[in-house]
């Protein structure tokens, strides 16, 4: 067994304000058996570097020490750098010379009132956490099913020559989290997530967090704050949903998707700034400010914290990928390595076709086979493992799996074209349709299951190849996820999507950003919201500004009530006409006395613009024959 995620969070948190020397230079003096009274020779530094690096070195990639002590200059300034062995020892030298005999040169001991000294001058009512600090420096001792507390505490006693004499100087309490044990130690990934990474230390997989907009687009100020799993983008047309994702991929990835943002024209020159956080909650955002003298804005320093994968599939039917395996291969090779390696953009034509691109040297490069080749060499059993999570994909991203699946054809040739290129073909009721000639709707989807199962696979063998193992995230933008789909296929489509990822990479966390116009996609998350992980988003112009505001989401249950909420704003799911000639009745209604001409004229206009059941009949009949009027 081990001390639990629980139980390192908690004695963590309860070390916070016990000065360093007590959990480092006292025991590490301790366990060289120091004298009373008298000294020995000791090589202080060399001994206190060797206790920091068994006891306070987390991570190995960081030359320095995490301390979960007391801080005089900075609370959250814990790291220390790898010399942190030489203040160590000049503050024993000099702050606890009462305490400690050092006559200088390596001598060493401990001074015949050290304990009482300790206690009542340095500790005074705050004693050591015995248990506590036990937690931290044993994190990854092995314990027996059936320990106590109380067996830690002996431990620690033992571990550091602690006589009975001393015990004054422990707090012997054993404050307990639920669980306190488990069954695997936390890993190290756990760990700094509790702690927080080592300064300037890569942390990869992140997703995005907040994004943050001063001075440009459509709106003065806009406050991102994103879910970790879904989010949804709705507004009116050109108040920012493209700009938004625009935005969101830049700072995921560094590389815009279009056209660079632009400050607004009322921007001051101080004022355009993009902050984003890419991480846990809690990291401090990054703030880009626009050059004016060069027109663009300034590159972000080196990055720390890498997205997941990245995927963004835009409204015009491109993608643009960004593999932070890759840009990690660019970022270590000094002579070769280039950060754009990490990213391929896919006109729609690529997709389709195949992307080749020359190097340097004039060589070309094949990026992506494309989907017509890759599909009819998956499915010839070049690569079967492809085909099938292909298919699986197909399927799952079907507007109804069970009567209307996507399911694969043989492959065939449009010989009518004069090309000899073996198309693939999807399987319908009437026959195999070769995939060129399937809907817009069809294509689309077609294409963002291609590229997910190729982004994905592509990873895999980039991270193989680097001997390190896959991403755990994956970031996917979408635009307008509707476009071109059938209603039956809109309510069905972001629930299947999630389904997708998490089926072709279980163990990855996802999440999703996308922008829509539609009713019957809100309606769609309705049996899969969870306000813990996902949130909805609305962009809205009022008194001639743009703002975005996170919405409650609200089951509604009709595609209706959806268009009829705050988050479409029509006062009816019916015509322009139609609403027009039920305002105009209403407003009728509330006169005093309604001349029955004009009850005749008005039920003549409903009779033509509504339909023969609507909702608004019974009201209004019972008005008109109450004014003599017969429908």
């Amino acid at each position: 067994m081990f001390f639990s995620k629980e139980q390192i969070e908690q004695s963590i948190k309860r070390l916070n304000d016990l000065n360093p020397f007590f959990g480092i230079t006292f025991l590490a003096f301790k366990k060289e058996m120091l004298p009373i009274g008298d000294t020995k020779p000791i090589n202080s530094i060399q001994i206190l570097d060797n206790f920091l690096q068994k006891y306070y070195r987390p991570v190995t990639d960081f030359a320095g020490f995490y301390t979960p002590f007391k801080t005089w200059n900075n609370k959250k300034k814990r790291w220390n750098a790898k010399l942190y062995a030489n203040t160590l020892h000049v503050t024993a030298a000099r702050t606890f010379s009462d305490v400690l005999i050092h006559p200088g040169g390596n001598l060493w001991g401990w001074k015949p009132d050290y304990v009482d000294k300790l206690e009542t001058k340095y500790l005074k009512n705050s004693l050591i956490p015995v248990f506590d600090l036990a937690v931290w420096l044993f994190r990854s001792h092995t314990w027996n099913k059936t320990a106590q507390p109380k067996d830690v505490i002996d431990t620690f006693f033992a571990e550091f020559s602690i006589k009975p004499e001393e015990y004054t100087l422990f707090d012997l309490a054993t404050p307990l989290a639920k669980p306190w044990l488990q069954a695997n130690p936390i890993s190290i990934k756990t760990l700094l997530d509790i702690i927080g990474p080592p300064p300037d230390s890569l942390t990869e997989g992140a997703t995005l967090q907040t994004l943050k907009l001063i001075g440009v687009g459509p709106a003065q100020q806009i406050d991102f704050n994103l879910a970790p799993r879904l989010n949804l983008i709705t507004g009116d047309n050109g108040l920012g949903k493209t700009f938004l994702l625009d935005c969101a991929w830049w700072a995921l990835t560094g590389f815009w998707a279009g056209y660079p943002a632009r400050p607004r024209q009322d921007a001051t020159k101080d004022a355009p700034k993009i902050s984003f956080q890419i991480g846990r909650e809690g990291r401090q955002s990054k703030e880009v400010k626009y050059n004016w003298n060069q027109l663009k804005w300034n590159t972000p320093a080196k990055r720390t914290v890498l997205p997941g994968l990245s995927i963004f599939s835009r409204l015009d039917g491109s993608f643009m990928v960004w593999d932070p395996a890759k840009h990690l291969l660019a970022r270590e090779d000094h002579y070769t390595g280039r950060d754009e390696d990490a990213l391929v953009s896919f006109s729609r034509d690529d997709i389709w076709n195949g992307l080749r691109e020359k190097d340097k040297f004039g060589r070309v490069r094949v990026i992506c086979n494309g989907l017509i080749n890759d599909w009819v060499r998956w499915q010839g059993a070049a690569d079967q493992t492809r085909f099938e999570e292909l298919s699986a994909a197909l399927y799952n991203l079907s507007p109804d799996p069970k009567e209307e699946p996507l399911i694969p054809g043989e492959p065939t040739r449009m010989t009518e074209l004069g090309d000899t290129t073996d198309i693939p073909t999807l399987t319908f009721p009437y026959g195999d349709v070769p995939i060129l000639l399937c809907s817009a709707g069809i294509q689309r989807i077609v294409a963002l299951a291609y590229l997910l199962v190729w982004t994905w696979q592509e990873h895999i063998r980039t991270a193989e190849s680097m001997r390190k193992e896959p991403e755990k995230s994956i970031v996917l933008l979408i635009d307008e996820m509707e476009a071109h789909l059938h209603p039956l296929w809109q309510r069905t489509i972001v629930p299947a999507l999630v389904n997708v990822v998490q089926e072709l990479a279980p163990e990855v966390q996802v999440q999703i950003i996308i922008s829509t116009h539609s009713p019957l996609v809100l309606a769609s998350v309705e049996p899969l919201f969870d306000e813990n992980r996902d949130k909805l988003f609305h962009l809205y112009q009022e008194k001639g500004s743009v703002h975005l505001d996170e919405l409650p989401f609200v089951k509604r249950g009709s595609v209706d009530k959806w268009l009829m909420s705050d988050v479409f704003g029509l006062a009816h799911a019916r015509s322009k006409d139609a609403e027009e000639a039920i305002e105009e009745a209403k407003a009728l209604q509330r006169e005093r006395t309604p001349a029955k001409e004009k009850v005749r004229a008005l039920s003549d206009k409903l009779i033509d613009v509504l339909a023969q059941d609507d909702d608004f009949w019974p009201r209004w009949t019972y008005f008109a024959e109450q004014r003599g009027v017969s429908l």
